[in-house]
């Protein structure tokens, strides 16, 4: 490889009819640069011997991993990096349906360009599904964090636990490398109201599922009881007992239950509201 030792000098334009023309030219000396490149070739697999990869990133870090630049291979799978001042850097390529490769040291001098040369692997689990979103509360809109997600599959009559996450606090969530098939997705966070869902997922699908959670603190922890007893003063046992809730003045039968042998009864988690018990007792 020739290096230039003067720089390139360019005369003033002029015409030439018949005549002779002079013409004297001073080439400067070439001063030296604080800068170099890289350049190379990145292959599927195996450098050297796998395909080459067109549309690949290559990019290149400072030596203690800050981004610095990057670039595209072309469709041969080549790329350079100019300008790059004189040091020591990392070198690594990607490219989607492909795991990163490893950091490549990379040290740039100004004499001649640097060749690595970069190779990525395929990576089987692309193919899989995905389900992502974010989870708000219904009413405020505000993102829950600490949702428990889980992803169930029925096998053999029973739920079976596949994977699981939490959101984090801006209520983001995501279940990766799911195999194709009919899941169960459920949503659970303390004082909230469960969800679940059915999905089908095939053909590495990204399903996107936003969610929102309906809050019912305040709507808990009131419960109703009592004891059922005959004019005498009798416990009555296996009474039934009927909660219903006054609605725009009319009634609304919410929830039923039996007194036990102490002709006691009780109703837990009644949300907030007006209500009336009725109870009768049958032989």
């Amino acid at each position: 490889m020739e290096n230039e030792l003067l720089n390139l000098n360019v005369s003033n334009e002029f015409i030439l009819n018949n005549n002779e023309e002079n013409i004297d030219l001073s080439l400067n000396q070439e001063t030296s640069s604080n800068n170099g490149s890289v350049t190379g070739t990145v292959y599927d697999t195996v450098v050297g011997t796998g395909t080459p990869v067109s549309g690949a990133t290559v990019k290149v870090f400072t030596s203690d991993g800050i981004p610095y630049a990057h670039t595209i291979t072309s469709i041969d799978g080549k790329y350079t990096i100019d300008n790059l001042p004189i040091g020591m850097y990392l070198v690594a390529a990607a490219k989607e349906g492909y795991t990163l490769s490893l950091d490549v040291p990379l040290t740039v001098s100004n004499t001649i360009p640097t060749n690595i040369d970069l190779a990525i692997t395929p990576n089987v689990d692309i193919t899989k599904n995905i389900i992502y979103g974010r989870i708000r509360d219904n009413a405020t809109k505000l993102y829950l964090g600490d949702v428990e997600i889980s992803l169930f599959r029925e096998i053999n009559g029973e739920r079976v636990l596949i994977s699981s996450a939490k959101s984090i606090s801006d209520g983001e969530y995501i279940l990766d490398n799911i195999d194709d098939g009919n899941y169960i997705v459920t949503y659970v966070k303390t004082g909230y109201q469960s969800i679940e869902m059915n999905i089908t997922l095939s053909n590495g699908i990204k399903f996107l599922a936003n969610e929102s959670m309906t809050s019912i603190i305040g709507q808990i922890n009131n419960t109703v009881s009592g004891i059922i007893k005959d004019t005498a003063g009798n416990i009555i046992a296996n009474a039934l007992v009927a909660l219903y809730k006054i609605d725009n003045g009319n009634e609304v039968l919410v929830a039923t239950t039996y007194t036990n042998a102490l002709g006691k009864f009780m109703f837990g988690n009644v949300i907030d509201g007006n209500y009336l018990v009725k109870s009768k007792y049958s032989a």
